[in-house]
């Protein structure tokens, strides 16, 4: 049945990988006139500023917000479909692990971006960022240093999330789809998709002493899974092990294979009941509403 929602999809529309490009460039576009009032040391201060005085800021703001968003999205979606389809063995060795790599450099640009609003949301997501990191056995420290810097100071994240990973993210997927531009109907797609959405639910920030805080919608049902597991370091190896087995599972024999794939399947299903969960029924104490 999914094979066939796909092959239906992809007769009448763009396909998911067209989108994820659509979306990824939109939001690189969108940002570029973001950078010019935004100041990193002053973060909260100029999006509020933005948000006040600058309905064009504004403007850009929603489009590079929701256009990640659905980059995020339509990227989930694009792996499920080559991994159901077993395209992940035609793709040369380091192009698979490059693009494996990507896939986490696409959830580090989208958490980076939420961390720079420099409001309550934000203050929490890198706290949680930091523990995580921080509980790394070895190499945590250096990774934190590598990532955030030494101090409060955002600079280094900004950087990150402004020219070294989306440049990479930008590369790799170039050397897949072997164009540099998305083809013109996914992007017009996309633009009147993202302009919609900008107008109709532009995103806020969360003031301080907001009485109900969370983290981006991506990232909460890890928040979630912190508050039913206690020790980070296990969490931490269990995404390990998943990210490990979504490397292997091109190398996999056909039948460990779609072991594997049921596998990450049946997490990205529990990890999304735990989204739900927590963006549904947990209250700014995060306790649950029915208890």
């Amino acid at each position: 049945m999914a094979k066939a929602f796909f092959k239906t999809w992809n007769r009448g529309f763009p396909t998911f990988g067209n989108f994820a490009f659509a979306s990824f460039l939109v939001a690189v576009i969108s940002g570029i006139p973001l950078a010019i009032p935004y100041q990193v040391d002053r973060a909260f201060d100029s999006l509020q500023i933005l948000h006040l005085t600058n309905p064009a800021g504004l403007f850009f703001r929603s489009i590079h917000y929701w256009s990640g968003q659905l980059f995020i999205l339509f990227t989930v979606v694009h792996i499920i479909e080559h991994l159901l389809e077993g395209n992940e063995r035609d793709l040369k060795t380091g192009l698979w692990i490059r693009l494996v790599i990507v896939t986490i450099a696409s959830l580090f640009v989208m958490l980076s971006g939420f961390i720079l609003k420099g409001d309550g949301e934000a203050v929490m997501a890198r706290q949680i960022l930091i523990g995580l990191l921080s509980t790394l056995p070895v190499f945590g420290e250096t990774l934190k240093l590598f990532i955030l810097g030494a101090s409060k100071n955002m600079q280094l994240i900004y950087l990150h999330h402004l020219v070294t990973t989306t440049v990479f993210i930008w590369v790799v997927i170039i050397e897949h789809v072997r164009r540099a531009w998305p083809d013109l109907l996914s992007s017009v797609y996309l633009l009147g998709g993202g302009t919609i959405l900008a107008i109709l639910f532009p995103p806020e920030l969360m003031l301080p002493g907001a009485p109900l805080i969370r983290g981006p919608w991506y990232f909460i049902g890890l928040q979630e899974l912190l508050h039913w597991i206690p020790d980070p370091l296990s969490v931490i190896g269990m995404l390990t092990l998943l990210l490990l087995l979504f490397s292997l599972v091109r190398w996999l024999p056909d039948k460990i294979s779609i072991i594997g794939k049921w596998t990450l399947f049946i997490f990205l299903l529990f990890y999304s009941a735990l989204t739900l969960n927590n963006w549904c029924f947990r209250d700014g104490n995060w306790n649950s509403i029915f208890l």
